[in-house]
């Protein structure tokens, strides 16, 4: 009996080495599934609507046009945003489930943005911890050994249950496919649903050696895969920490570019358009580049091999280019937002050095530094085989801050496009506005604020709509002498974390980075009369009312200058609907 995972990689094997591989899988699956764990914060009613997602319409084109959809008997209805009816659809037996549990969610219209952000997180046990390599927002990847080859393991969540108390693993079934079952795809950008039995398999495109199709016990039909399990080829890091840490010289930035090109174009060929395309997906094995991460992508073929090996998922969101509401800021195909370009923004860091690179996408540069980087190209942008062919150093602009290098982990994980895409493209469709009219939507609540103190102490439960204080000394610009001022700018209060409020800031500038940490025990910017009258009765600056705790300074008294403070009053919001005027 086989005792070690021998076959894994291999491309060929005959019938008999293959059931056996899958029985070795399956008992090592029966160890496995056990031992992972989450806690989601999702409803019923998100897992209801992340099911419509997944479901394949008659045309795929309307994956992209439905805003509500409705349940009545055996039916699922999707309509689009002025309710009017798109396409009916069989329910699965993963709805009937939630359906049965909520009767109530039938007959409703129930809202495509009324999915919540999820917030969940990991419960595992310390063995599992220490094998992670990677975490994203909907994947985790671990580092496991079968037999004598190392290996990546992905487990990739499709519904927000999965794992945790509400639906475990002694609820699943599951369906195990190997690298081995299928040829190499060659073709599809041309080809629709000619249901070939192949795969890609490239050198520049990570190898799935075996992918687990996740289905609930009771799903007869495989309809709806829940989840996927992949064992996949260990590569030996990701270019995002090579390029941060300056590891790779010239030559080795043009063979991974070229690289790339090469691979984004073999997967365009066989029918996939890879939409997240951050510097996390691009991995090194042996400096050999390699694209991995296929939970984002547009599938031209509908092969079913594609989703049975991991490379693609099931519904038409994902043969439809403009229902991929995800994506990774500073690296989506703007095809996500409703528009199309920089797909191409990992280019950047290839030919540039890091901190010059976050500065080009994010910071506007002046006709020197453009003339500087004409120079050392000296090529047509157009034909990109000869940009990089020929570029002859890497670019590096002076007087580069830090302030541009997104670090902040929040920044560069793919998130939810949806809720900003549908609040950014509402308008009012017969042009006629009053003045009334106007007013009388401005002052209709659909919105909930609440006011809330910031103290040392302040627990954080939602983002917060905050104000941050900056002391400006004397100075002189341009000739021009400008005395000292404090200004004002709201910013959002993303996390607290290691006794610091993480903010967000828009209108940054090298001074004032995207992302600003300020210590909860720094002081307050209060009025000065407050702080002075303060000062005058206690002897400091210190506030203690029994409940909240802070200092608080300003212009007058105690404020640093070249400092962020933010004023104690913020303030949290939460939608409740979303009208149409």
């Amino acid at each position: 009996m086989l005792t070690e995972f021998c076959f894994l990689a291999a491309l060929t094997l005959n019938e008999d080495e293959r059931a056996v591989l899958r029985g070795e899988i399956d008992e090592w699956l029966k160890y496995f599934l056990p031992k992972l764990g989450r806690e989601s914060t999702r409803t019923e009613k998100c897992r209801l609507i992340a099911s419509v997602e997944r479901q394949e319409f008659e045309r795929n084109y309307t994956a992209s046009k439905w805003r509500f959809c409705m349940f009545v008997g055996e039916d699922g209805i999707i309509f689009n945003d002025e309710k009017k009816e798109l396409e009916n659809f069989k329910i699965t037996s993963f709805q009937k489930k939630i359906l049965r549990r909520n009767p109530n969610f039938k007959h409703v219209f129930i809202g495509r943005f009324e999915i919540e952000e999820e917030n969940g997180f990991w419960k595992l046990n310390h063995e599992l911890k220490n094998k992670i390599i990677s975490e994203g927002g909907e994947a985790i990847i671990f580092l496991e050994k079968f037999g004598n080859l190392k290996a990546a393991v992905r487990i990739h969540i499709f519904d927000a249950f999965l794992f945790t108390t509400n639906f475990g693993a002694n609820e699943l079934k599951w369906k195990t496919n190997l690298i081995s079952d299928f040829e190499k795809a060659d073709d599809g950008l041309f080809t629709r649903g000619d249901d070939k039995a192949v795969v890609p398999i490239h050198e520049n495109i990570v190898r799935n050696y075996a992918n687990v199709e996740l289905f609930q016990i009771g799903d007869e039909k495989e309809e709806d895969c829940l989840g996927w399990i992949t064992i996949l080829e260990k590569c030996d890091g990701n270019i995002r920490t090579e390029l941060k840490n300056e590891k790779l010289d010239l030559e080795e930035r043009k063979k991974i570019a070229v690289g790339l090109q090469i691979g984004f174009k073999y997967l365009e060929k066989i029918g996939i358009f890879h939409f997240d395309k951050k510097l996390e997906n691009f991995l090194l094995l042996g400096g050999v580049v390699k694209i991995c991460d296929f939970g984002l992508v547009w599938e031209f073929t509908g092969r079913k091999s594609y989703r049975q090996m991991g490379y693609c998922r099931r519904g038409s969101k994902f043969r439809d280019s403009q229902a991929l509401f995800s994506g990774s800021p500073g690296f989506s195909n703007q095809q996500q937002l409703g528009n199309n370009g920089y797909e191409k923004n990992y280019f950047y860091f290839l030919i540039c050095d890091w901190k010059t690179s976050w500065s080009l996408l994010y910071r506007p540069i002046d006709e020197n530094e453009r003339k500087i980087i004409d120079k050392i190209i000296k090529i047509i942008i157009n034909d990109e085989s000869q940009v990089i062919k020929n570029i002859s150093k890497i670019i590096s602009l002076r007087n580069i801050s830090n302030s541009f290098c997104l670090d902040d982990p929040n920044l560069t994980k793919s998130c939810q496009m949806s809720n900003l895409k549908q609040q950014m493209t509402k308008c009012n469709r017969d042009g006629k506005l009053s003045e009334n009219k106007v007013y009388q939507n401005l002052t209709n609540q659909h919105a909930l604020t609440k006011k809330v103190m910031l103290n040392e102490n302040y627990v954080f439960s939602r983002p917060l709509s905050v104000t941050g204080a900056y002391f400006l000394p004397n100075r002189r610009i341009d000739g021009i002498d400008y005395a000292e001022e404090v200004f004002f700018h709201q910013m959002t209060l993303d996390r607290i974390e290691n006794g610091e409020y993480v903010l967000q800031n828009t209108q940054f500038s090298v001074d004032h980075p995207p992302v600003i940490k300020i210590k909860q025990t720094r002081p307050y910017y209060d009025s000065s009369s407050f702080v002075t009258n303060l000062f005058n009765q206690t002897g400091d600056n210190f506030y203690d009312d029994g409940v909240l705790k802070m200092k608080l300074v300003n212009e007058t008294l105690f404020m640093n200058k070249n400092c962020w403070y933010l004023l104690p009053q913020a303030y949290s919001l939460k939608l409740n609907k979303i009208y149409f005027f």
